[in-house]
């Protein structure tokens, strides 16, 4: 077996793990920073975990100093390293290593319920087989199906069930899930988890359930939080909990604990925790009232920062509450978050959108972060607009709107409006980019999208050549300004057809394939005199609508190409992004 990489050790490891080899578990774990350099955050923890797994079978002695050495060579060695996964490792390894000790089944489905979570792959993995031999040899008498049926699989089945409107499946597999995470002392997945289930009760149209359960969920936030002394926030004070989105490798997460066994909470712990109860709030009022705004607040509660929401399955569950709750004469878009507008607005620097147009999603969109109770996000989408003006259109203009907030700015968000001020001080035409650093430097602790980059603050004004091209269920979007609120199905049909080649080519580098007339009329059902006139209306709209909103000009083949062949622009868009609810 090679194992001069990490892939190669993890492959040994889980072949002995499963009895078709023997290897010196203790050599393969003692992995050098030349393996772990490039390895994800992940991958070296699943390593280490079924390292010390494959450690104490056979009656085996703990190797927990080997592989913590090894975690501190990746900490030490590894770019990759987030921070977000390998401190709690030691933890887990500990937990597995009391759970053979004591022979204690309640332990060591504890550390299996650990290592699942935000992966959705262990279910298909080999750690339930590798955690049933281990407690087989221990003579514990345990399935495989009390390490297969984790707090994360439980979960994952309950989105599956409440997406496909089966409430009640949905209710069983979270309350399973909330049991789990209450037990094993995951405050804020608990937190969110009791949302979920109150959606549940929603969909199957139980309201004094979910009403009930909203009480449950505030009875248990107010039980941590007085049983958890509160520390101050400070760069020193990591917290019980991360909130914000992480990738490394299969693994993703945007919550998670920092530990297995919090002892303390910071203040932004606290905030988290009723961030949940406050989404369930907004539900209840939003069902109980059939009240699109409250259905609003909810959304940008419970979504605030997560940029994956769109992917996720909630879009969808989401839907279903509004057509059980609203009365449908207003269709209302689940995709389009204050969090994801905000997005959109930033995106409209790039072809220089007008001041009327960018003031007024600016001012909109602080007035529903406002409802919702996040008034730095409410601050800083202000902030964030004002400079985009500045730099567009003139510093004048800029201070002017953005004065008539300030006493409110200052307040809640000080050292952003000092970032801000110094900017908008330094005479036009000198700006550098070095000057918005402390601006942009700021701007992460209050899970704010990404600010525009290159152009902001240089010489050069933006250039729209890389567009960012969304689908958010029905509406169409062209860098953040929207070409239909609703959009045509034929239209939508081709950009799905032509967004699947293109999406399939892009990310290796290849060239996106022309589709001709007679094969995309064959993928869309369409005669190609009725793909040439969407086409042809898809280019007007674009024109028009860039010309009202915006100071770009837009040539008529920047966003789909060719004619009688078709292809989006691979030289013009940057991504096309389909979250259609139908997809």
């Amino acid at each position: 077996m090679h194992t001069s990489d990490l892939a190669g050790r993890l492959q040994a490891l889980e072949e002995h793990a499963a009895g078709r080899s023997w290897v010196d578990v203790a050599e393969v774990a003692d992995v050098p920073a030349a393996d772990l350099r490039l390895a994800d955050e992940h991958d070296v923890m699943l390593t280490l975990v079924l390292a010390a797994l494959c450690a104490r079978m056979g009656g085996g002695p703990s190797i927990a100093p080997v592989l913590a050495k090894a975690a501190e060579r990746y900490v030490s060695s590894s770019f990759l390293y987030t921070g977000r996964i390998l401190p709690w490792a030691g933890e887990l390894i500990e937990l597995l290593d009391r759970g053979v000790d004591e022979r204690s089944p309640a332990l060591l489905t504890e550390a299996a319920d650990h290592l699942s979570q935000g992966w959705p792959g262990y279910a298909h993995s080999g750690f339930p087989a590798a955690f049933t031999r281990l407690a087989r040899e221990l003579g514990l008498g345990m399935t495989a199906e009390q390490f297969f049926e984790v707090s994360f699989v439980s979960w994952q089945r309950g989105l599956a069930a409440a997406g496909a409107g089966d409430a009640e499946q949905a209710r069983a597999h979270f309350e399973t899930s909330l049991d789990r995470y209450r037990a094993y002392r995951y405050y804020a997945d608990a937190a969110w988890l009791f949302t979920d289930l109150v959606i549940a009760h929603l969909l199957a149209g139980h309201e004094d359930r979910a009403a009930a359960t909203a009480r449950a969920q505030r009875a248990y936030v107010d039980d941590i939080l007085a049983t958890h002394p509160l520390v101050e926030d400070t760069e020193d004070e990591v917290g019980a909990f991360h909130l914000g989105d992480v990738r490394s490798g299969s693994y993703g997460t945007f919550i998670e604990s920092t530990t297995l066994r919090p002892a303390a909470l910071t203040h932004r712990d606290a905030a988290l925790l009723r961030r949940y109860t406050r989404t369930s709030e907004h539900l209840l009022a939003a069902c109980r009232f059939g009240a699109r705004r409250e259905l609003d607040a909810a959304l940008d509660v419970f979504t605030c920062g997560w940029s994956t929401f769109q992917t996720s399955s909630y879009p969808k569950i989401f839907l279903r509450l509004a057509d059980r709750y609203t009365d449908g004469r207003h269709p209302w878009n689940p995709h389009l978050t204050a969090y994801e507008c905000w997005h959109r607005m930033l995106r409209t620097y790039r072809i220089r959108v007008k001041p009327r147009h960018l003031i007024d999603t600016a001012t909109t969109l602080h007035d529903r972060f406002t409802y919702a109770g996040l008034p730095t996000c409410a601050a800083t989408v202000l902030l964030d607009a004002a400079l985009l003006q500045a730099r567009l259109h003139g510093r004048n203009g800029a201070v002017e709107w953005v004065s008539r907030y300030l006493q409110e700015l200052r307040p809640v968000v000080p050292e952003l409006v000092q970032a801000a001020a110094r900017y908008l001080q330094v005479p036009q035409g000198t700006e550098s980019p070095w000057q918005l650093g402390t601006y942009r430097g700021l701007r992460p602790a209050h899970l704010a999208p990404e600010f525009p980059g290159p152009g902001l603050g240089d010489t050069p004004l933006p250039d729209a050549d890389r567009f960012e091209f969304v689908l958010y269920g029905p509406l169409l979007s062209l860098e953040g300004v929207t070409l239909y609120d609703s959009t045509p199905r034929p239209l939508a049909d081709i950009l799905r057809a032509l967004g699947e080649e293109f999406t399939r080519t892009r990310p290796d580098g290849g060239e996106v394939p022309f589709l001709s007339a007679a094969e995309l009329a064959r993928r869309v059902n369409r005669t190609p005199s009725a793909i040439a006139q969407a086409v042809r209306r898809f280019r007007h709209v674009c024109q028009e609508t860039l010309r009202e909103t915006a100071e770009h000009e837009i040539v008529q083949d920047a966003v789909i190409q060719g004619r009688p062949g078709y292809r989006i622009n691979p030289a013009k868009v940057q991504r096309f992004l389909d979250y259609s609810l139908s997809a």
